[in-house]
């Protein structure tokens, strides 16, 4: 998915809120915004926007030292969904379709995005999660996914941010236990960025001892086949079933040709627009049924 002129003006905007946070000076502030005007300029024009996003970033932490800058929510959101696991995992196991109740919940978890977002909020998350149950996924999509699983031999689930990696594992285990003979790993972003997961956080909160986890190599906050390692490309080509959380994985992804199903909520403008929903939409599409 190519960049959209959105794409440019949220990644201007995130900058100067990361330079206000970290107070730097008005003077160097223009000349870092400078610098990242150029970079935009002179960005290929199939670009994507994590691989924008992590160009803006690489400049900042250059430029004036703002590096993992989401490390404090990223430990807060983990402890807090952590604490939350236990009653999930209850209410996923109490209903009637556990599958699609964790499907429901790991959506959910894709609320918890200070990439796409300008704010994230512990209140905004908890009413999200009382109302999940009502949340209404593609039937015929849900249908496939089931369908996929069944006859895969392979699963590969690509994570996308702190805090709802928790959600993810409940998931997960659900899939494991309606699909015993599939293989499920997971694939973490390489490196700090944004509040996206890495091997640190599916450390912190248990994934790794209940599947393989895999990192990206990158510091991109989605999923560009072309600026990761050959072994790691072959890992995305050799899964029979790839689910992909978040928005960023999309934007990366999208156009590949990969059994890959995408899932997230449609944060920001540009996705409100492009699917036509509102704000916070579900959103479960396989890549072959875009256009």
């Amino acid at each position: 998915m190519k960049v959209d002129l959105g794409c440019f003006l949220c990644c201007e905007k995130k900058a100067l809120s990361l330079m206000n946070q970290y107070q730097v000076p008005r003077e160097k502030t223009l000349t870092v915004l400078k610098e990242i005007y150029g970079e935009f300029a002179c960005c290929e024009e199939t670009i994507s926007a994590p691989v924008l996003m992590a160009r803006m970033l690489q400049i900042l932490e250059k430029r004036v030292g703002i590096s993992d800058a989401y490390e404090e929510p990223k430990e807060r959101y983990n402890g807090l969904l952590l604490k939350k696991s236990e009653e999930i995992e209850k209410e996923i196991q109490q209903s009637e379709d556990p599958f699609l109740q964790g499907l429901r919940c790991a959506l959910t978890g894709n609320y918890i995005d200070f990439g796409a977002m300008d704010a994230v909020s512990e209140e905004k998350l908890g009413e999200l999660l009382e109302k999940c149950r009502d949340i209404t996924v593609d039937e015929e999509a849900v249908s496939r996914l089931r369908k996929d699983l069944q006859k895969a031999k392979t699963l590969l689930y690509l994570t996308d941010n702190a805090g709802e990696i928790v959600l993810d594992l409940l998931w997960l285990q659900v899939i494991r236990k309606c699909y015993p003979h599939l293989e499920i790993s997971v694939m973490v972003r390489g490196e700090p960025v944004l509040n996206d997961a890495t091997r640190k956080d599916a450390e912190k909160i248990g994934m790794t001892l209940e599947f393989p986890v895999l990192t990206n190599g990158a510091g991109i906050p989605g999923t560009p086949p072309e600026y990761l390692e050959e072994k790691v490309r072959d890992c995305l080509r050799g899964a029979d079933v790839l689910i992909a959380k978040g928005q960023g994985n999309f934007e990366s992804l999208h156009g590949s040709g990969l059994p890959v199903y995408y899932l997230f909520l449609c944060k920001c403008d540009l996705f409100v627009e492009k699917f036509q929903v509102e704000r916070f939409a579900p959103v479960l599409r396989y890549e072959s049924d875009f256009v």
